[in-house]
């Protein structure tokens, strides 16, 4: 009787481990699965990021601003002639007559 009792326990011992090792490896494999998402996820996000990079290079480049600037806005580099430069002297002097306003 206590070998059949022993056999039943260690039947149904057995039977659990199975049972157990059968749903680590289903959690296992769904685990892998969302790694793998969030792994193509990444690859996709770096991809955009990567683009969103050469995009604004290109954006603010001098070449694209000064096409931008001729074609859309109908502005033209100024001449020398055109440019005031202001020392700074006077920029101060400036600053402190508007204070007193």
């Amino acid at each position: 009787m206590k070998g059949v009792v022993a056999v039943l326990v260690l039947v149904s011992i057995f039977i659990y481990s199975a049972m157990d090792l059968i749903t680590v490896r289903y959690q296992q494999r769904l685990l892998y699965n969302d790694l793998v998402r969030a792994q193509n996820v990444e690859q996709k996000l770096n991809q955009v990021w990567s683009y969103l990079q050469l995009e604004r290079a290109n954006l603010t480049s001098t070449a694209y601003i000064n096409t931008v600037m001729a074609q859309k806005l109908n502005l033209k580099p100024a001449d020398i002639g055109q440019i005031i430069y202001i020392k700074d002297s006077e920029l101060h002097k400036h600053n402190s007559v508007i204070g007193k306003e």
